[in-house]
């Protein structure tokens, strides 16, 4: 063994019982609190697309009436 080299560390224990059973839990809710950002961000930037095409539509649409006044 070299004096950089660090000593291996045997590997956790697979959790068992109770403890597997909060810990296959507890990433269940990480994945679906992911991926409820997800969806909401997602839904978050379709309405603001529609808010910012709908102004934008607004805008034009306010524009042509004013040239059609005399």
């Amino acid at each position: 063994m070299s004096a950089t080299s660090k000593p291996d560390r045997p590997a956790d224990p697979p959790l068992r019982g109770e403890a597997a059973w909060r810990a296959e839990k507890d990433a269940i809710a990480k994945r679906n609190e992911e991926a409820s950002r997800r969806a909401q961000a997602k839904r978050q930037a379709k309405y603001d697309q529609q808010t910012a095409r709908m102004l934008a539509d607004e805008r034009q649409e306010r524009a042509s009436l004013s040239k059609r006044r005399p």
